[in-house]
């Protein structure tokens, strides 16, 4: 893989890292840090597909919290003084969009309940992927999730090329993400008012702070488990190059067939995570990655406004102060949607590279075992293959470029309306 410039066959280890041995653990961060915030009341190793009496009640009682909070916001002045500008269109568009994640976090334990099976499935699929990899495979040929033969011939072939897991880099990644996410937002309502004024009013700017980093997890949830997926695509398609060649095809016939048909169950299975993946957090309960890609687009547009405003029109330094705060906060918010599209254009283009692959084999050999069932191969991946699927779009990067294109056109409409006023 050349994503960051790594490699997959290579083992990225750190000695100043716990180590991590497992895919729970290695998502772990993320997922237990938003159950801390109230996100989900789920684990991710759970062992049943249907919500339990404890989960119901834990997320009936946070949102019956999370109402009680918005009510106070409402009702009091601290959200009125976090967010003040000269112009009534940055102050109240600002109010409006950034209630928003409030109300959005009230549907979010729901949608994660609603879509237990989903995880569920996503847990056990990575499981069976990485059993291959891990002494507790022989789990799984009890269990009848794949045939014995299968398992221990490209378990062999695994360990022959030393293909490592990397739950050490994956546990770093996950914690990276959360450690923005909840470290932004709260810097940023730090700095806009001083620690005197969150003092002051510190039971709505804390649940202020936590709803925002509450948001960011729920969607960086989305893209651990994308880059998951991107991985081990990879994965089949360095086996593709490196043990489907001439020379051990004459050698073992066999043994190649049995990798293919393997290959083949591992695609499958990766089709089924990202599918479920994009079930989770595609379009859920009206809350989604969908709805927060237009929420980053607004947030963006009037931050972006107000900032060439203030710059171009010469307001006081403390709007100028202000201004520099939102834009840093809705630009790390913005990044999210990209991370997402980064992974998903990737995962398209792994694709692309598994179907190049698999036809030039098709086209190099000369047995016909290995051509019809690799023709099969290459139908199987017509039908279905991994991607991101949103269900209103498909993410990739054609999406960003006519996301920057409408931010710019109405951006241009707000500057010639203020200019005209």
């Amino acid at each position: 893989m050349d994503l960051f410039g790594l490699e997959n066959s290579r083992e990225l280890v750190v000695s100043w890292w716990p180590k991590i041995n497992d895919v729970v653990h290695a998502i772990s961060p993320i997922w237990n840090t938003s159950r801390a915030f109230g996100i989900h009341v789920l684990r991710f190793d759970t062992t049943t597909d249907r919500p339990t009496l404890l989960e119901l009640v834990l997320s009936f009682a946070i949102t019956i919290i999370r109402i009680y909070m918005i009510y106070i916001i409402l009702v009091t002045d601290a959200w009125d003084l976090i967010f003040m500008s000269s112009s009534q269109l940055v102050e109240k568009g600002l109010d409006i969009v950034l209630k928003i994640p409030f109300v959005m976090m009230l549907f979010v334990p729901w949608i994660f309940l609603f879509r237990k099976t989903k995880i569920f499935y996503i847990s056990r699929d990575l499981d069976i992927f990485d059993a291959l990899v891990n002494e507790t495979f022989l789990f799984f040929v009890l269990t009848g999730c794949f045939p014995f033969s299968a398992i221990i011939f490209l378990f062999i072939q695994i360990a022959k090329y030393n293909y490592p897991a990397n739950y050490q880099f994956f546990h770093m990644f996950s914690t990276l993400f959360a450690t923005a996410a909840i470290s932004i937002p709260l810097l940023s309502l730090a700095s806009i008012r001083g620690l005197e004024f969150w003092m002051d009013h510190f039971l709505v700017l804390t649940f202020v702070g936590f709803s925002w980093s509450g948001g960011l997890l729920y969607n960086n949830i989305c893209n651990v488990l994308l880059f998951h997926i991107l991985y081990r695509i990879e994965v089949i398609n360095d086996f593709l190059r490196k043990s489907i060649t001439r020379d051990r095809i004459e050698d073992d016939l066999g043994s190649i067939l049995q990798l293919i048909k393997s290959l083949m169950r591992l695609h499958d299975k990766l089709s089924d995570i990202s599918t479920n993946c994009s079930q989770c957090f595609g379009f859920s309960v009206g809350a989604s990655v969908f709805i927060t890609m237009i929420h980053v687009l607004i947030s963006q547009l009037i931050t972006t406004f107000a900032f060439i405003r203030v710059m171009f029109y010469h307001y006081n330094e403390t709007e100028l102060n202000d201004c520099i705060i939102y834009t840093i906060g809705t630009t790390s918010y913005c990044c999210l949607p990209i991370i997402t599209i980064w992974i998903a254009g990737h995962i398209k283009k792994r694709n692309v590279i598994t179907f190049k692959l698999v036809h030039r084999i098709i086209n190099t050999t000369n047995v016909v075992e290995i051509e019809d069932l690799l023709q099969q191969f290459s139908e199987q991946m017509n039908h279905r293959s991994p991607s991101v699927d949103f269900r209103f779009f498909d993410v990739d990067w054609p999406l960003l470029v006519k996301a920057c294109s409408e931010a710019a056109t109405y951006l241009i409409i707000m500057i010639q309306f203020e200019t005209k006023i």
